[in-house]
């Protein structure tokens, strides 16, 4: 479990210094969602792609949303419903005497839902047995709790969650993040990072047709990397180039050589 802390430079990838976040058409819709199913008390499902920043979209605008009542979990498959529901109490600051029988539990988890409202993250939910996901939506049915729920996970999430038609019907906003249009791209990159800060449209394109593909994680990793060589003393570049894009993706996979062909276009 993970309790919601203020945005930090550790949310971003690789711990990437000097990154901004940065909003965009898909975030400025996920904070328009979060808005509407905080006040409607509903369930909502953010799908999509590794790496295209919806954990991260979530949490800042939950913070700006919700900071005090947000709880947000994320675990690995596997996980079992009573550590779940152990989990859950420990967030809410409930007893967790499991060995007193579950309904004690859930008598005291569902008294604090209906205390206070809540907003309850589950990330990676396409990983959640169905267990889990069928204790989640008895909890949101309940009339007397104040149970917001974001369900956030990756390309099959919206086919498991699909699959479950009780807790379909349920969910009112769907969104699915995509990778950044080329325009976002051209908008998003020179503010994100400095060394993005003056290079041209034409390279930024470039880049992410060579190996970015509108991905944030992609763009992450290789910013942290063209960083690298910039305070690296044995290296002549200093600034942005294309060499030095080039010379860094052979230094991260000497193996792959995907990209020379298309390198080779762009000379």
């Amino acid at each position: 479990m993970n309790t919601l802390n203020p945005p930090s430079q550790n949310d971003h990838h690789l711990g990437l210094k000097g990154a901004t976040l940065r909003p965009t058409r898909a975030t400025r819709l996920t904070a328009a969602h979060l808005k509407t199913a905080i006040k409607a008390r509903g369930m909502m499902c953010i799908h999509g792609g590794v790496g295209l920043g919806k954990t991260l979209a979530v949490k800042t605008n939950l913070y700006d949303l919700a900071p005090d009542t947000t709880i947000r979990f994320q675990y690995p498959p596997g996980l079992t419903l009573n550590d779940f529901r152990a989990d859950l109490a420990d967030a809410l600051n409930v007893a967790n005497d499991l060995q007193a029988g579950h309904r004690s539990t859930d008598r005291l988890i569902k008294s604090a839902l209906t205390a206070q409202p809540r907003v309850l993250v589950l990330d990676e939910a396409q990983g959640l047995s169905n267990h889990i996901l069928e204790y989640v939506r008895g909890l949101w049915d309940d009339d007397r709790t104040h149970l917001t729920v974001v369900l956030v996970g990756g390309e099959n999430c919206y086919r498991r969650i699909r699959n479950r038609a009780a807790l379909s019907s349920r969910i009112c906003l769907w969104q699915q993040y995509e990778p950044l249009r080329p325009d976002e791209v051209v908008d998003t990159m020179p503010g994100y990072h400095p060394a993005w800060a003056d290079v041209p449209p034409q390279d930024l394109l470039w880049i992410d047709d060579v190996v970015c593909h509108g991905n944030f994680r992609n763009w992450a990793t290789l910013t942290f990397h063209i960083q690298e060589a910039f305070d690296d003393p044995e290296r002549e570049e200093t600034s942005f180039s294309r060499k030095l894009v080039r010379s860094v993706l052979k230094d991260l996979d000497s193996t792959d050589r995907s990209h020379d062909d298309r390198f080779g276009g762009y000379m």
